[in-house]
């Protein structure tokens, strides 16, 4: 069994040979397996590794993007993002913010909204052949991340994002319009280029704070749910299970994101409020597939290789008991989780390759 045929049956909730795995690390951390196992690239470090998943995305082909004196660079949303330290680890932290001063309708229509044609899709089919051996997933970072409530927090601003959804609910819908066409078009260009071949679309926008969701359960029915349901239908008429990822406390907004649609939920944050593996399991298990559940705020980095083996072991025995469960962090490996402990999460799933 290969890993498309893994993760496809583990999303249909059907018994596989192993459980399925993905990876999602920090760039420092690629580096330091890279290092540790003596290999050349992440591609090799995935390969050691047993990874069932692959992560695909057109590439960039138009004007080059600003550099500025401060260090920070503008992507194609004119965002200016900056290299900072925290630890051992680098960030990209946004130092500008296009949309800040932006109030009405009329303002967005003049802001200069990036185009899909600033990709070249010729290479997607080829992409997905290269990596026919895995489950193909369509996402890259940040906001080349199929999103809106993300999308609105980088234009924005966050403080200002949540002040408009409050007090000026017309623009915030405008926005999220504008977000979503861009999206909707990118995507459908990708999917007819790839030829039928991409599995899965990664669709994320955080809902949820470690106790909390960040906006009401009525404010995302309104404001999110709407836009997420044309992503799920379109990456579904092109035969594709549709993702979603949010961080947090998000249980009290999981039957939507069902009823939106949803095959796959991720990354389960379980020390956040109400994300217990076992209740999860036993009220939404048998309607959305899992992807994630092994704890990267306390267990991965702090834990003994014993210690991470037994928990990797309790989210296989609960979250993919019957399948639906696809092994994963719940968020990037940080620089500061040891090599150790990675190679220990791989060995209990039964994935590495010697």
């Amino acid at each position: 069994m290969n890993g498309k045929e893994r993760v496809l049956k583990a999303i249909e909730h059907k018994t596989t040979d192993r459980i399925p795995v993905d990876f999602w690390a920090t760039k420092d951390e690629v580096k330091k397996l890279v290092s540790f196992f003596r290999l050349k690239n992440k591609e090799e470090v995935l390969k050691k590794l047993g990874i069932d998943i692959r992560y695909i995305f057109p590439q960039y082909t138009g004007p080059e993007l600003r550099s500025f004196p401060d260090g920070s660079k503008e992507d194609l949303w004119k965002i200016r993002r900056k290299e900072v330290q925290a630890g051992n680890t680098t960030y990209d932290e946004i130092t500008y913010y296009p949309l800040a001063e932006a109030s009405s309708i009329e303002d967005l229509e003049k802001f200069d909204w990036p185009d899909p044609a600033l990709f070249n899709f010729s290479g997607m089919e080829y992409l997905c052949k290269k990596n026919e051996e895995y489950a193909i997933v369509l996402c890259d970072e940040r906001t080349n991340r199929t999103n809106v409530l993300h999308g609105g927090m980088y234009l924005c601003g966050m403080e200002k994002i949540m002040l408009d959804i409050a007090l000026n609910p017309e623009f915030v819908h405008h926005l999220f319009k504008r977000i979503s066409r861009f999206y909707l078009e990118l995507n459908k260009r990708i999917f007819e280029a790839a030829n039928g071949k991409i599995d899965i679309l990664l669709i994320g926008d955080d809902l949820g704070a470690q106790n909390s969701l960040l906006l009401s359960p009525a404010q995302i029915r309104e404001f999110v749910i709407p836009y997420l349901r044309q992503f799920v239908e379109q990456c579904h008429n092109y035969g594709a299970k549709a993702m979603f990822h949010s961080c947090g406390a998000i249980r009290e907004i999981i039957p939507d994101l069902i009823d939106t649609g949803f095959d796959i939920l991720n990354p389960i944050q379980v020390r956040a409020k109400g994300m217990e593996p076992a209740a999860l399991k036993r009220d939404f298990g048998q309607k959305i597939c899992f992807h994630g559940g092994v704890d990267v705020q306390q267990t991965m980095p702090y834990g003994t290789v014993y210690e991470v083996k037994k928990e990797v072991r309790e989210r296989i025995d609960i979250l993919g008991k019957n399948g639906g469960y696809i092994l994963a962090p719940t968020h990037n490996f940080q620089a500061d989780v040891p090599v150790e402990n990675i190679i220990a999460f791989y060995e209990e799933a039964g994935s590495i390759q010697n």
